[in-house]
């Protein structure tokens, strides 16, 4: 060590002092030497307060840093550096966060659903915009100034004696309804009221946690499609049904919607009957003839009740109701003995019955019928048709 030089004992000192400070500078710098990961980017809204080498955090956990801010249209645009064993899944978010009110800011990466991984150079969408603290900071102050407000009002409301009484009344009434719940509680608590009887009956409490009970199998019996509402509510084809009832429903409604149309123009049969004034007249003038007729009929039933006209003789006279009994009588008599005939024909009895039955008579008559027309062509041949006719006259006399 004597033999070396003092120049060279600098220069030793002064490369310590270098790579003393290059050290230093790298811790306190956050400084990275030969950094091994890969870049992600991202867009914000507002980058305000975030710098170069800001921390990135996911779930609190420091895991990059951000390598860079330049601005992109509108927004500013993040390039965020993270080490190989960091994956961020799709659909993950970046959020501009403060460490405290008045701290520094990081970028927050809320990690998503997945299962894709974003790849290098990838992009990350902002999860929500930053909160500006100067914002914040305006709208405290806004809110200060309202408070001082109001308490302004309230000082100047409440200020000298008048206000002092109008607290000492707030006071007061105060009491006298903290007193009140304390002895409406009291009555509660001893079972009395409405209240204090619902409270304090266990009775009641046991139907109400009955009728709970029953409520709850209904739903279930209901759930499981039990009963008629259940079905109401489980069975497809009632519903089905009930869809094509409310089809035919609109259809119908649609119908009666067009034929009232129809009617109200004045169409068809029941248009006209409805528009038609004619019509009216007509109605109205056969209902005064239908009221004249009725009081006619009126007029003649009384004249029949009293037995006036023939019609009321008929009706009214015992006589004619005799002599039309034994008309009856007679007529009865009458038809039996025609009866008794027509089944002596039908036999072949008496003389009509011979003629009706006796095949021989008939075959006779059948004869002699054209003996005679034989007779009046010879006739006819021979004689003169005037001679004829005397002869016809003198047999005819």
């Amino acid at each position: 060590m004597k033999n070396i030089a003092t120049e060279t004992k600098v220069g030793i000192f002064v490369v310590i002092g270098i790579v003393i400070l290059t050290l230093f500078t790298i811790r306190v710098g956050k400084i990275a030497v030969r950094e091994v990961g890969y870049r992600l980017y991202t867009n914000v809204e507002s980058a305000a307060g975030l710098d170069k080498n800001s921390p990135v955090r996911i779930a609190g956990v420091e895991v990059g840093k951000v390598e860079g801010i330049v601005l992109d249209g509108a927004k500013a645009r993040v390039t965020l550096h993270l080490p190989l064993n960091v994956k961020i899944p799709a659909g993950s978010g970046v959020f501009v966060k403060s460490a405290g009110l008045l701290g520094e800011k990081y970028i927050e990466i809320v990690l998503g659903p997945g299962p894709e991984i974003i790849k290098a150079n990838g992009q990350v969408e902002e999860g929500g915009h930053p909160v500006d603290v100067d914002r914040v900071l305006t709208q405290l102050s806004s809110i200060g100034d309202d408070i001082k407000s109001i308490t302004k009002s309230l000082s100047n409301a409440l200020g000298g004696e008048k206000g002092e009484e109008s607290i000492k009344e707030l006071v007061s009434g105060a009491r006298e309804t903290v007193a009140n719940l304390q002895n409406i509680t009291k009555t509660i608590d001893k079972g009395e009221g409405t209240i204090g009887k619902l409270v304090k009956d266990d009775n009641l409490y046991r139907e109400v946690k009955d009728t709970v009970s029953s409520l709850n199998q209904v739903a279930q019996s209901i759930e499981k499609g039990e009963g008629t509402l259940g079905k109401l509510l489980k069975d497809e084809a009632l519903y089905v049904q009930t869809k094509e009832a409310v089809v035919e429903a609109r259809q119908t409604l649609a119908t009666l919607n067009k034929v009232s149309k129809q009617i109200e123009s004045g169409e068809g049969t029941l248009g006209k009957l409805v528009k038609d004034d004619s019509l009216f007249t007509q109605a109205k003038e056969t209902m005064t003839e239908a009221k004249e007729t009725l009081a006619n009929l009126n007029k003649v039933s009384k004249q029949i009740e009293s037995g006036e006209g023939t019609l009321g003789k008929l009706v009214k006279d015992d006589s004619l109701y005799t002599q039309a009994k034994e008309t009856m009588t007679e007529a009865k008599e009458t038809l039996a003995n025609l009866n008794k005939v027509s089944k002596q024909i039908e036999s072949g009895e008496g003389t009509l019955g011979k003629l009706v039955k006796d095949e021989s008579l008939y075959e006779d008559t059948r004869k002699a019928i054209k003996s005679v027309n034989k007779a009046a062509e010879g006739i006819q041949e021979v004689t003169p048709i005037t001679v004829l006719s005397v002869i016809l006259g003198t047999v005819i006399r």
